[in-house]
């Protein structure tokens, strides 16, 4: 499942239902951990994700609600993971969890809840 803003971004999803990023400098902000964006766009990638895979091909998940907390600094060079689990995937409404670990250690770093509305896919004008 491939985004340009994703790839561009060096946020890739992984065969696995996963979200990975091999982190860089690109990837700090000025106190020189990982963004707090940067955290954020991998939760909700993978918990649209999996709710857009959910789906049937005419529909398409967009993200209405994020929340997500903080619970520990990403650093330059941590590989990040981000895993989800819909909790309730309605006609309308999906509703998701996600956490986001750096892979040497599974320490958790961000978790997150997301309301997705699920829409007829259109195709680009």
């Amino acid at each position: 499942m491939e985004s340009p803003f994703r790839t561009n971004n060096d946020i890739l999803w992984s065969d696995d239902d996963r979200v990975i990023c091999h982190t860089d400098q690109r990837h700090a902000n000025v106190g020189g951990t990982i963004h707090g964006g940067v955290m954020a766009t991998m939760l909700d990638s993978v918990m649209g994700g999996l709710v857009i895979r959910a789906l049937p091909d005419d529909r398409t998940a967009v993200t209405s609600s994020l929340t997500v907390n903080y619970l520990d600094p990403g650093y330059v060079g941590d590989v990040l993971v981000a895993t989800g689990t819909i909790r309730r995937l309605g006609r309308t409404t999906a509703f998701v969890d996600a956490t986001l670990t750096r892979q040497d250690d599974d320490t958790p770093l961000a978790t997150a809840t997301g309301v997705f509305a699920i829409i007829v896919r259109t195709s680009p004008s």
